[in-house]
């Protein structure tokens, strides 16, 4: 590990190393550069306890979409229900029994009109953005109401909580917990809905997706409406800038929080992580000098393919009647996705770094991008259009780097030894994750791992 004390004379190379757009240097930057040859770990974990697939009818779970510890080693799970409609929070202790749940859907107080996800902080307290209020429900530790607090009125930024489809232009927000009672939010997209009728009279609808600002802000819900500060600017690649879409293989901004109150997060594609302040203020830079592999007209052409493939699973109805085929896709606008499938835009270079997870002593989990794979697109936002906190789908089998909350490099678990980038990290090395029988119902695994990767 070579660790370099950087004064004025060279803090734009530290610029220039990590992509930087506007942000703020300390005087003092140290910049880490771990070494390239990997050190593997054993991903040996101590099974603690799962939650679902029958048994009791409380853990009759559905559709998982977040996971989160508390300090007391609770586990709150999300679960929206068969039809995404009906969405509760159940609590469960360190060792798997019944805690408590609640939630359910409703038009007062406490009561869900569109949501799907949940954040918990440390202590217990959990929000929950409903779109439908306008207003993140904070609930008590045990579950009990606490009070809402509205979304900034329009005209202000305007984030729109954990996602679903929107009227209008709106934000999908991607949101970690952080210390003293504040969110970090990133706006992953934004929504162009339109409804309408046909030209003869039949309903018409589009969903249209747009690459949001690339930016993390902090959101205070300790008043009313909430308070929106941006505290850092992600690199934002050229041909990204003049899209209307994200390209495939842009690099993504990857973020969660830290014991302190700080951030860690990697924008870049090369491998760069950077450790910051609360308010935004880089105080490391961890590296590898992995290079990023380039992406040729094949690999451009297999992803085009790989999307028209999509649309026509999704949107083709080929088992309609063909009357009733054509009216689906006209109504879903099956040529027009169609026609961005083919000429997608794609970014130049194949990201090295896939994913990444803080756990809760700081230390951060770096999963790379598949060799001779491509980066996970069902990453972070699950759907595109649903802006979940998380995916449940499993993952390709990757490399995943420890780095310990000082920047020092622990290991790598490799490809092979089966590891994968957990949902959730809890106190005492907990850790929790989502698996799905062939009939895609949803158990939650709890494991411990060892304390040199905690």
């Amino acid at each position: 590990m070579r660790t370099i004390r950087l004064g004025n004379a060279i803090r734009c190379a530290v610029c220039l190393l990590c992509w930087a757009l506007p942000l703020r240097l300390t005087a003092q930057v140290t910049v880490v550069e771990l070494p390239a040859e990997d050190v593997p770990l054993s991903a040996e974990f101590e099974d603690v306890f799962r939650v679902g697939g029958g048994g009791a009818e409380w853990e009759l779970l559905t559709s998982i979409t977040s996971l989160a510890f508390d300090a007391s080693g609770n586990l709150h799970i999300t679960d929206v229900g068969p039809d995404g409609g009906d969405m509760r929070i159940l609590v469960v202790d360190s060792l798997g029994g019944f805690v408590t749940a609640f939630g359910r859907a409703g038009e007062g107080p406490g009561e869900f009109q569109v949501a799907n996800s949940a954040v918990t902080f440390r202590d217990g307290t959990m929000a929950v953005a409903d779109l439908g209020h306008r207003a993140y429900h904070v609930f008590r530790p045990g579950g009990e109401l606490d009070r809402m607090v509205r979304f900034p009125s329009e005209g202000e930024q305007d984030p729109s909580g954990l996602g679903t489809t929107l009227p209008g232009n709106r934000r999908t927000y991607l949101l970690r917990a952080e210390a003293g009672g504040t969110l970090l939010g990133y706006p992953y997209l934004t929504l162009t809905v339109s409804a309408g009728e046909t030209p003869d009279g039949r309903f018409s609808y589009s969903a249209r997706p747009g690459p949001g600002p690339r930016v993390l802000e902090r959101l205070s819900i300790d008043g009313n409406p909430v308070r929106v500060d941006e505290i850092a600017r992600a690199w934002v690649p050229a041909e990204a800038e003049q899209a209307t879409r994200v390209p495939a293989f842009t690099p993504k901004l990857l973020f969660d929080v830290l014991p302190d109150g700080g951030f860690a997060f990697s924008d870049s594609t090369g491998y760069a992580i950077r450790f910051a302040a609360s308010d935004g203020t880089i105080r490391r830079v961890v590296t590898r000098p992995i290079m990023a592999r380039t992406v040729t007209e094949e690999m451009r052409d297999q992803y085009r393919e790989w999307r028209v493939a999509e649309v026509e699973e999704d949107f083709g109805f080929n088992e309609l009647p063909p009357e009733a085929r054509s009216q689906m896709r006209e109504i879903m606008d099956y040529d027009g996705w169609l026609s961005v499938a083919r000429s997608y835009p794609v970014h130049g270079e194949i990201p090295v770094i896939d994913d990444l997870r803080t756990t809760w002593t700081g230390s951060v989990w770096v999963r790379r991008t598949p060799d001779g794979g491509y980066p996970w697109e069902d990453h972070v936002a699950g759907s595109v259009l649903s802006g979940l906190a998380f995916s449940t789908a499993p993952a390709p089998a990757s490399a995943v780097d420890v780095i310990s909350a000082d920047g020092r490099y622990v290991g790598t678990f490799p490809p092979q030894a089966g590891a994968i980038m957990f949902s959730a990290f809890g106190p005492g090395g907990l850790v929790a994750y989502v698996e799905t029988d062939e009939l895609d119902v949803p158990t939650v695994v709890v494991k411990r791992v060892p304390p040199e990767v905690r």
